[in-house]
């Protein structure tokens, strides 16, 4: 990682994800109309690359949140706060949003707190450091259920 990218908090590091491969960078939202590139993600489960034709690779959607603790808290304090940290850790971001991302037909979908960011702006290496440092801020409002990933957007 990059010393431009030191952490603005003095809290204790926590254990970095590791930056996704090129092929999990490249096929990680298959079937998002955008196609976007994912650059960094705090979610522990692994990504499975996708085998067999391409017309049977597992889809992912994306869905509305309607009710959560994330929603309050970013219409609160911790929109500025995100904002700040974002803006400290010299991230080009384009957009935030709160929905939940799932592949298609699956009942249940985590919520994923996903951040866009200029294409090219932001390595893997440097965006597990962004991703983690936003999930301990959101820990900080106790909203503990929350995936962060960050994608590539215009």
């Amino acid at each position: 990682a990059s010393a431009s990218m030191a952490s603005p908090m003095q809290s204790p590091t926590p254990t970095l994800p590791s930056p996704p491969s090129e092929m999990e960078a490249e096929l990680y939202y298959h079937g998002l109309p955008s196609a976007p590139r994912l650059v960094a993600r705090t979610g522990t489960t692994p990504w499975e690359a996708p085998t067999g034709p391409k017309a049977s690779w597992k889809c992912k959607e994306l869905r509305p949140v309607y009710e959560h603790a994330l929603r309050k808290a970013l219409e609160g304090s911790l929109g500025p706060k995100v904002n700040t940290l974002l803006d400290q850790m010299k991230v080009e971001w384009t957009s935030i949003d709160i929905l939940r991302i799932g592949y298609d037909g699956e009942r249940s979908a985590p919520v994923v707190f996903w951040i866009g960011v200029t294409p090219g702006s932001l390595s893997g290496d440097d965006g597990v450091i962004v991703v983690s440092e936003c999930q301990e801020l959101l820990k900080e409002y106790n909203i503990n259920d929350v995936e962060v990933e960050i994608r590539e957007s215009v």
